[in-house]
């Protein structure tokens, strides 16, 4: 049985998690989203309509993620001042 409308259920969710997201962080700000793992993280920096800004794998332990998160904080801040 078809439903026809091509969404499936997880991009129903993903875009509710996304709308819930929006909401609560301003306009202004980016959003680092990390994929922890045992030795290789993944950074990604969005913008509030969730467009990849930068992203970036660090070999690290997860409790390492300093220098990993500086990282992010510049490309947040870089997509600050071009406005």
């Amino acid at each position: 049985m078809s439903h026809g409308s091509g969404v499936s259920r997880g991009d129903r969710n993903r875009n509710a998690r996304l709308s819930r997201l929006r909401a609560a962080v301003p306009v202004t700000n980016a959003i680092v989203g990390i994929d922890l793992a045992d030795r290789k993280q993944m950074l990604v920096v969005t913008d509030h309509d969730s467009r990849v800004l930068a992203r970036r794998t660090f070999r690290c332990k997860a409790w390492d993620l300093g220098t990993a998160l500086d990282w992010a904080a510049d490309r947040a801040r870089g997509r600050a001042s071009r406005g």
